[in-house]
């Protein structure tokens, strides 16, 4: 296999791979969501990050010492679960909002039928200290949740176990090779992610209405926390 012949038909197998809706998919709309464009691509470059180290560490036999080293592996199976698990509920108790987005909404509505002050009169003590809630991030805590999200993802270990070795080229080193594959797979990535986050933003002005953002908040949280659960499902079968 020539060295255009591996980069290729990794390419194809790394974009099946991207494309297909996961936890990667929930944290960047989340993350959009809650801090706009900045910390959507803050938390790509965090989920790419964790592809890079991955290609890389599967590349240089890191990787397959873990695959054998089963107590190893399980370990970093069980860290994984549990972190997405935990990433879930915390994406999931934003929806303890409901009420108060609801209340709030209700009362906008019941201000807005009363008779209108002049202009200029109408500030935020006419509104009784109220205004709507604003989506809320940190790039950096978006970074993080990426990262983690995918280093201790065991399906990116899997997938990188067993992808990589076939795709090595003898005449070129592993480092070397293991790097090339994972900048395609995160070349992919941010790519794919981009036009998912443009897609997105066309729909921000829904995406940023109160109610809205409470909905991705519990969409994401339950998509993390399933990925989650199923992965402590399989881990629990191999101590079992």
């Amino acid at each position: 296999m020539t060295l255009t012949q591996a980069l290729l038909g990794f390419a194809g197998i790394a974009f099946l791979i991207t494309i297909i809706p996961a936890t990667d998919t929930a944290l960047v709309l989340r993350s959009l969501v809650a801090g706009g464009k900045k910390s959507a691509y803050a938390c790509v470059m965090g989920i790419t990050s964790g592809l890079l180290i991955w290609g890389v560490t599967a590349a240089t036999g890191l990787a397959v010492l873990m695959a054998a080293a089963p107590t190893v592996f399980d370990l970093m199976t069980v860290a994984g679960g549990l972190y997405l698990i935990y990433l879930g509920i915390s994406f999931l108790l934003t929806l303890r909002r409901w009420n108060q987005v609801t209340a709030l909404k209700t009362e906008q509505a019941t201000l807005a039928s009363l008779p209108q002050p002049a202009p200029g009169e109408l500030g935020q003590a006419a509104l009784g200290g109220h205004q709507a809630p604003r989506p809320s991030g940190s790039a950096h805590k978006d970074f993080l949740a990426g990262f983690i999200a995918n280093i201790l993802n065991p399906k990116i270990a899997v997938f990188y176990i067993a992808s990589v070795p076939p795709f090595m080229v003898a005449s070129v080193s592993p480092v070397l090779m293991g790097s090339l594959l994972a900048l395609i797979h995160g070349g992919i990535n941010v790519a794919w992610f981009a036009v998912i986050i443009s897609l997105a933003t066309l729909a921000m002005k829904w995406l940023l209405h109160p109610r809205a953002a409470l909905v991705i908040d519990g969409v994401a949280g339950a998509v993390l926390l399933v990925f989650g659960v199923l992965i402590l499902v399989e881990a629990a079968h191999k101590f079992l």
